[in-house]
């Protein structure tokens, strides 16, 4: 990156937000007039993210997107240009393997060792590599499903039949040349496209989609971060630009939601339209939400992941019994009232949980006097699976 240009990125740095907002929509503007794509922008106030910042390394050879669907491009017409039958089906083999090693980011050996029989599971995505040797741990991958698909229609075709559980066996000088000639008809450097740069392609894209490094590591099967750390860099300005805006995030009020659980998903049950997520969060607490099927899928939620739960003030019931509350409502805590404040009509009730998560409902007046709620009275605060909110951000 030119002076000029870090010049000018420092100055973009010191805008404020509506000021960076607009400038975003001049320059995708600028974009659209020149024909080319429109920025990839993030959702808003999300602001700089690692992900899109690092650098990758001069010395490390990689694909950048729009590279590696040239290069996929490329292995499509070649296909479609087969004059006969056989032929096709030995040039889709050929593309099945470049898919493979683009997707899956696996060594040349390790793809070309596949039994797409044994080694491929359908129904979670996944490719098993590596543990051919003694001294080498097989590893799962996951790769887009519709490639998968596109390996189990070719290997069910009775025309394939002689190579099932060899269908990724190609001669390793083979691999090397077609992926030299197809980076020839894509206008790519054929010095750039080789197995380890594929390899390096899927790494950096990964990071670039906020994979965290460890995630990465365990994909490629390296031993150690460090070597997983050669795809990015960042420069001091870059490491600024996103530490100022963890501290500017951590000043803002994300929600107004009253009552916030940090914690990880621990277990999840599906049924055909709604998912029920239990979540282990602090002070020992569980607290269970039914969120849709689409939602669930559009949050990535896993076992084991780390999700914020959100329960607005209105949502909150009380009950006031010396053992825990009957109630159909899945969440139910004790905890102590610490304060109270109403207008005569609504009535706000401040009260902490055992371990110091506070809490806050707003109830009715008469519902306050009805149940003779006082500071200091222990009380069940209980709210429904479905009134909980899910964020993972």
């Amino acid at each position: 990156m030119s002076a000029s240009e870090d010049n000018l990125l420092d100055r973009i740095a010191r805008l404020d937000a509506p000021s960076l907002e607009r400038l975003l929509e001049h320059a995708e503007a600028l974009l659209s007039q020149k024909g080319d794509r429109p920025l990839r922008r993030h959702h808003p106030g999300m602001g700089p993210c690692q992900a899109a910042m690092f650098k990758v390394p001069h010395e490390i050879r990689h694909l950048d997107t729009e590279q590696i669907e040239r290069l996929t491009a490329a292995f499509d017409g070649w296909r479609d240009a087969a004059r006969t039958s056989p032929i096709r089906r030995a040039r889709e083999r050929m593309r099945l393997v470049y898919l493979m090693l683009r997707h899956s980011g696996g060594k040349l050996g390790e793809v070309l060792s596949l039994n797409e029989n044994t080694d491929i599971d359908m129904g979670q995505s996944m490719v098993t590599l590596g543990g051919g040797k003694p001294e080498e741990t097989a590893r799962k991958v996951i790769v887009p499903k519709p490639f998968l698909e596109e390996v189990r229609r070719f290997a069910a075709s009775p025309a394939n039949r002689h190579m099932r559980g060899e269908l990724f066996r190609l001669d390793p000088g083979f691999v090397r040349r077609k992926l030299y000639e197809q980076a020839v008809k894509a206008g790519l450097p054929p010095g750039r496209v080789s197995p380890t740069s594929l390899r390096h392609s899927r790494a950096v894209e990964l990071l670039r989609g906020g994979v965290p490094l460890p995630v990465v590591q365990v994909m490629l099967g390296h031993s150690s971060l460090v070597l997983t750390s050669i795809y990015c860099s960042f420069s001091e300005q870059d490491c600024q630009r996103i530490l100022n805006h963890c501290v500017i995030k951590e000043s803002r009020v994300k929600t107004s939601a009253r009552n916030t659980f940090f914690g990880t998903v621990s277990s999840v049950r599906k049924s055909p339209l709604l998912t029920e997520i239990s979540l282990a969060v602090q002070n020992g607490f569980e607290v269970v939400a039914v969120i849709t099927n689409e939602s669930f899928e559009r949050l990535g939620l896993t076992e084991g992941g780390q999700v914020t739960a959100l329960v607005k003030a209105p949502w909150v019931l009380l009950g006031k019994d010396e053992h825990k509350a009957r109630t159909s409502a899945r969440n139910c805590f004790p905890g102590r009232v610490t304060g109270i404040r109403g207008d005569g009509v609504a009535v706000e009730i401040m009260g902490m949980l055992d371990g110091g998560t506070p809490m806050c409902a707003l109830i009715t007046a008469e519902s306050v006097e009805s149940l003779d709620i006082k500071e200091g009275d222990i009380v069940w605060f209980f709210f429904k699976a479905f009134s909980v909110i899910i964020s993972t951000d």
